[in-house]
């Protein structure tokens, strides 16, 4: 994938318009349709600020990487483990009260 598939892979994921990550970035929509068609690239400075938004690293934004949860099987092997066991063997009911658990242990951080 490319720079520009990547960013708007990630922000599709999220049900993000473009004008939503433009407005979270204080960029244009412009420019971010050009980030996405690859037919600009951005700063360092910007491509931190994407990089932190959707919580992934430069690298792979840049890099080889086609998938952000290979960087977090790297980060966090056995959440990951615990996450796809929950995908396989949890009902939609049960998955909803693990994330709700997993938010709220993030908030008491």
């Amino acid at each position: 994938m490319t720079l520009g598939e990547k960013i708007k892979y990630l922000r599709n994921e999220r049900g993000l318009y473009q004008r939503d990550l433009a407005n979270a970035l204080n960029i244009a929509v412009t420019t971010i349709s050009g980030y996405e068609r690859d037919d600009r690239r951005p700063n360092p400075e910007t491509l931190k600020q994407i990089a932190d938004f959707f919580g992934v690293t430069i690298d792979y934004l840049v890099g080889g990487k086609d998938s952000p949860v290979d960087y977090l099987e790297e980060e966090f092997p056995e959440g990951i483990k615990v996450l796809r066991r929950a995908t396989k063997e949890l009902t939609p009911e049960a998955r909803a009260k693990m994330v709700k658990l997993m938010k709220a242990f993030l908030e008491d951080e």
